[in-house]
């Protein structure tokens, strides 16, 4: 039995508890995007694009997790939205870490 398969089959046992988690913490980072940037207004003045490129990546995520198109067993289909999820977290942390060393936030 290969690596991928054996991974596969257990992700497919607990595919339920796992997509939970990844709508969870997406609401989480949308909710948290907004409030940092968003309802502060520090997005609007700066031009500064990161904001919208992780919203834009929270968005695919949700539409992955909502329209799972009976693939929510596949394990390939929950990495290419974890892997969204990632970059959309890694766009954040750049966002907070360019407006602390600005002076913005």
């Amino acid at each position: 039995m290969t690596l991928y398969r054996h991974l596969s089959e257990t992700f497919a046992r607990h595919a339920a508890i796992y997509w939970t988690s990844l709508s969870h913490l997406n609401t989480l980072l949308v909710v948290a995007n907004i409030s940092l940037f968003f309802a502060t207004g520090l997005v609007i003045d700066e031009g500064y694009y990161y904001t919208f490129y992780s919203l834009a990546c929270l968005i695919i995520v949700a539409a992955g997790i909502l329209f799972p198109l009976g693939l929510v067993t596949r394990l390939w289909y929950y990495l290419i939205f974890l892997f969204f999820e990632c970059v959309a977290i890694w766009f954040i942390v750049v966002s907070v870490w360019y407006w602390v060393n600005t002076g913005q936030g």
